[in-house]
């Protein structure tokens, strides 16, 4: 009875410690298009559901070259970026992109258009606004009605944006605004999500950065959705360094209950048993006489040690050894 006390406690134990919660830090921000902020204006629920399909999200927070961006394999994720980028940071994302990555530019009137520019590309995002008769509540929520792809129109009828931008230059995308939208009194049907190839890898500019944000996910999320399997990969880089008012007002801390898998469970008990088997039948003691062994000999020569040293201290200064013995074993000898 006492030994079932004993396994059963050891077990309890274990399982307690697998499926204890875990504490992460949490940071947080108040910059727009953010990923560590929360408010309206931030991009944490696109960053939470990347995160949730097992991608790894990493910010960077300094200049490309200084990360050595261009050795990296993945998704570069640009958001709305208001400070320029350098020339060396502009070579780094060139190399990146050409090994056979992929850089989304989801921007309007930052300074998204300064890559396109520089990498000589057949598009460029308009620095005027979008005009549409096809919105959502009030002019300024554009719908987009039209898209070409599969894999980002899967389930979608409409994305909305909020004061979007246009892609033009390139005719050709996979997300359109309507026939009649116009852009700064030219009026057709204007991109505003495209993709071209560049060297082995690929560039995609998304006209309107709003669609991200936390105020749009849930109107957007199957898009956002669709969006992630477009990339593709499972690590993204998130540009934080070329947000101008960039800061983590606050760090905290968040609980995650953590579940122990049916599977793992499984095996668990199967340890647990196969232990007890060997407890009962005599043979986890038989294979660890070596352990044993080797303990009873270094503490038999710390106890030589501590007679040897005893009888020194005694013969010098013509004290009892026995007493000099049980001192020394007093203060932990």
């Amino acid at each position: 009875m006492r030994k079932f006390v004993i396994y059963s406690i050891t077990l309890l134990l274990m399982m307690t410690l697998i499926t204890m919660p875990l504490t992460v830090p949490l940071f947080k921000s108040s910059t727009p298009y953010s990923i560590f902020n929360t408010g309206w204006d931030g991009a944490s629920k696109f960053a939470l559901l990347m995160h949730s399909r097992g991608i790894d999200v990493l910010p960077i927070f300094q200049s490309f070259d200084m990360e050595d961006l261009k050795d990296r394999n993945g998704v570069l994720l640009i958001i709305s970026p208001d400070i320029s980028y350098t020339s060396a940071e502009i070579a780094q994302i060139r190399e990146f992109v050409k090994r056979g990555n992929t850089l989304l530019i989801a921007d309007d009137f930052g300074n998204g258009d300064q890559i396109l520019e520089a990498l000589h590309l057949p598009l460029r995002i308009s620095k005027y606004p979008l005009r549409d008769f096809f919105y959502e509540r009030d002019d300024r929520l554009i719908v987009a009605v039209r898209i070409s792809d599969p894999i980002l129109g899967r389930n979608v009828s409409r994305i909305i944006m909020n004061e979007p931008s246009a892609i033009v230059v390139s005719r050709k995308g996979e997300v359109y605004a309507s026939r009649v939208a116009m852009v700064n009194f030219h009026r057709r049907q204007f991109p505003v999500f495209a993709e071209v190839p560049y060297g082995k890898g690929r560039i995609m500019v998304l006209s309107d950065p709003d669609v991200l944000t936390n105020q749009l996910f849930y109107e957007n999320r199957q898009f956002i959705s669709n969006l992630i399997d477009y990339l593709g990969g499972d690590r993204v880089y998130v540009d934080e360094a070329h947000h101008r008012d960039f800061n983590l007002y606050s760090a905290g801390t968040v609980t995650i209950s953590r579940a122990l898998p049916a599977e793992r469970a499984r095996y668990i008990l199967l340890s647990a048993g196969i232990v007890v088997l060997l407890i009962e039948l005599g043979i986890l003691g038989y294979l660890l006489k070596p352990v044993f062994w080797i303990m009873d000999r270094f503490f038999a020569e710390e106890k030589e040690d501590l007679i040897t040293l005893a009888a020194h201290v005694s013969k010098r200064n013509g004290w009892d050894e026995k007493e000099v013995l049980k001192m020394i074993e007093r203060m932990g000898g």
